[in-house]
């Protein structure tokens, strides 16, 4: 990646109760106010540093975000975002550096192609269990919410949950990269109001082998006003590197 992308906007960090009351009173002595995220773990980047406790995560992102987030192995852990790298006591707990692009993808598969993503066993294996059992009136609101949204009044709840898992299946069993400039990281495969739980990616909820991920946000995260509508995020992965 050239050196116009290297700086980075956010730090993401995963850490125990204990650690948490240590930053949080090192941040005070500091004069330096912490966002505390009330309903949604996104919440997090609309300050220069912010942080979500676990009772956030099913406050509004219950059927979708809370499913990945208690399978994987930060369940139960703080999620902090600063703006600045912090220092030696939680150097241990960065597990994400987040940099803004202007990436454009070359390609984007159809949607029989998305279906394609969605079958791979890989990909299935890592699905949380939960995820798929969204309520029934949630599932309706979302569908007359999309209906609205994109136009298309024949849209179908089946027809955005195939997209929701085509995004998470590219993460996971990537098929679909970028070019050599942003080192092959596999990407978002649709546009942000077609994506769903970019946080599975942004702080490695899949806890992924791979170096890096080109990330757009969610449409939960473009609502709050906390990420950039369709822009690409390069999500390093820390201990990755």
């Amino acid at each position: 990646m050239s050196e116009d992308y290297q700086k980075v906007w956010k730090y993401s960090y995963w850490m125990d109760d204990n650690y948490l009351a240590q930053l949080i009173e090192e941040m005070k002595e500091k004069k330096i106010e912490m966002v505390c995220a009330q309903y949604s773990p996104c919440e997090v980047f609309k300050g220069d540093i912010g942080y979500a406790q676990p009772h956030v995560w099913p406050i509004i992102c219950k059927p979708d975000a809370t499913p990945w987030y208690t399978e994987s192995r930060f369940n139960g852990k703080n999620l902090v975002v600063s703006s600045k790298a912090l220092g030696d006591p939680f150097r241990s707990f960065l597990e994400t550096s987040i940099i803004p692009t202007d990436f454009d993808p070359e390609c984007m598969p159809t949607l029989k192609e998305k279906e394609e993503l969605t079958k791979n066993h890989k990909y299935l294996e890592r699905e949380p269990s939960a995820w798929r059992k969204f309520p029934a009136d949630w599932s309706e609101e979302m569908t007359k919410g999309f209906a609205h949204m994109t136009g298309n009044q024949s849209i179908t709840f089946k027809d955005i949950l195939l997209r929701w898992v085509a995004v998470h299946a590219n993460f996971i069993n990537p098929v679909y990269r970028a070019n050599e400039e942003f080192s092959y990281a596999s990407y978002s495969t649709d546009e942000s109001r077609y994506i769903s739980t970019c946080c599975v990616e942004l702080f490695n909820l899949l806890d992924s082998d791979e170096k890096a991920f080109l990330v757009r946000p969610c449409i939960g995260a473009v609502i709050v006003e906390a990420l950039t509508e369709n822009k690409y995020y390069y999500v390093v992965l820390e201990k990755n590197k």
